[in-house]
């Protein structure tokens, strides 16, 4: 690692040559430890094989990890989606006071994973929280409500409050996308005879449409991935019904101290996304080919 530093000493490009090395480096790790059992205070190396992958597939708590990861990306991106074409095409309408709604919509984005938490953690809380006050007030409860408790309404929860920090940068990519878009095209649609959702379809659409799939694309491999909201907002609980794989990753490497089941777990996510990504990239040329 010494040498890399000093090969690129005053090269701009050392950072993402030492980052990209580094990456390399762990992903690697994770790969040979995947086939040992790894002693969490030696780090001494039992070859296993293939035995930690089969221990994955019987584990019902692995099992069940990955369906609610599942449910929590497809969640996430489908309302991430839908919601953000919908706000950047309201902010791309020349609406009055649209300059200050943008800067509103965006504070979410801007605002620490670990704050959102906070302050939603706040407003839920099952003896002073704002939100169970409110309700009572408004008289549409008479209990204390906090959805982060509530095995039946963790998950949506969870959604809802990633969706509400992270649909800004759908929009923020959209909304570039949309101002580029050549005029003629909107008043050739609508010489043609196209209504407003003829025009979004044939023209609108398919013009944003590279430029959502990157976002998507992005935004999928870090909602896989999201670790900070999940576990700061719920823990994994209540009973485990929101142990997401980067949760159960934890638990296993830090509370079972398992180390090589939880690189494999790792590694088989990895694959998962690099599959996933293929078919994103296909869609983004597909969608390149039909707007060129």
């Amino acid at each position: 690692m010494v040498a890399v530093i000093e090969a690129t000493n005053g090269n701009w490009r050392a950072p993402f040559i030492i980052f990209g090395v580094i990456g390399v480096l762990f992903a690697v790790g994770s790969v040979f430890d995947s086939f040992f059992h790894v002693d969490f205070l030696t780090r001494e190396h039992t070859f296993l094989g293939l035995d930690n992958y089969r221990r994955l597939w019987e584990d019902p708590a692995v099992r069940g990890a990955f369906g609610r990861s599942v449910l929590w990306v497809a969640g996430n991106m489908v309302i991430q989606a839908a919601a953000g074409v919908a706000v950047a095409l309201l902010l791309n309408a020349g609406l009055r006071g649209q300059t200050l709604a943008r800067g509103l919509v965006l504070f979410p984005y801007v605002v620490p994973a670990v704050v959102a938490a906070m302050v939603f953690r706040f407003a839920f809380n099952d003896t002073s929280g704002m939100a169970g006050y409110l309700l009572r007030t408004l008289g549409l409860s008479d209990t204390l409500v906090n959805p982060f408790a509530d095995p039946a309404t963790v998950m949506f929860a969870l959604v809802a409050v990633n969706c509400w920090k992270y649909v800004p940068f759908i929009v923020i990519v959209v909304l570039a996308r949309l101002q580029t878009l050549p005029g003629e095209l909107r008043e050739a649609a609508a010489l043609d005879g196209a209504g407003r959702f003829g025009v979004f379809r044939y023209v609108t659409l398919p013009w944003i449409a590279p430029a959502l799939i990157v976002a998507m694309l992005m935004r999928t491999i870090w909602t896989a991935y999201d670790f900070d909201l999940p576990y700061l907002l719920s823990g994994g609980g209540p009973m485990d019904t929101s142990t997401t794989v980067p949760l159960e990753i934890r638990k296993l490497a830090f509370a079972d101290q398992d180390l090589g089941l939880a690189s494999a777990l790792a590694v088989c996510v990895a694959i998962l996304l690099v599959a996933g990504a293929r078919m994103y990239v296909r869609a983004y040329r597909a969608s390149e080919d039909a707007t060129g």
